[in-house]
């Protein structure tokens, strides 16, 4: 579309530190089950299920990524460019390399299932919720005014100061 689109991202699908995923000339849609490696650019594109979108590589606006394929780090995907199911590309600009073998294609669920779960080992971080009182131990002996006293000093001079 003219105006531009949204930007559609499926399930157990990860993007990594550093990406840049826009939707100026259409809609971008991220299938389920993708990885998008750091600091990747995908831009008004389809990835499709399964894939993995190696560290900088760029999907520029009307390309495909058909399922279980691979674009390298680094690659640049063309405009309007068409990654068939089940292939490797490489370069910049990125071209076919080969066909993924059936042991790859399995490491493409693996690798999305992996981050998964390290997604879901880390969902508790974020309930630490504002300051963290610390004990009173860790104030012994301390008190504010002595504290204040201490930042309010006049600076030593350094002896190598003249």
């Amino acid at each position: 579309s003219a105006g531009g689109g949204g930007i559609f991202i499926g399930e157990n699908t990860n993007i990594q530190d550093g990406c840049i995923v826009t939707s100026r000339d259409d809609h971008t849609k991220i299938g389920n089950g993708v990885t998008v490696g750091h600091c990747a650019q995908i831009h008004s594109a389809i990835v499709e299920d399964n894939c993995l979108i190696g560290m900088g590589a760029i999907l520029n606006a009307g390309s495909t990524v058909e399922s279980l394929s691979f674009v390298a780090a680094g690659a640049v995907i063309r405009r309007n460019e068409v990654v068939r199911s089940g292939e490797l590309w490489v370069g910049n600009p990125a071209r076919k390399l080969r066909d993924l073998t059936e042991k790859e294609k399995k490491q493409l669920h693996f690798q999305a299932d992996e981050y998964v779960k390290l997604a879901s080992s880390q969902s508790g971080v974020m309930d630490l919720g504002g300051n963290i009182q610390l004990p009173d131990s860790a104030n012994a002996g301390v008190s504010i005014a002595e504290s204040d006293s201490e930042s309010d000093a006049a600076p030593s001079k350094d002896k190598n100061q003249q």
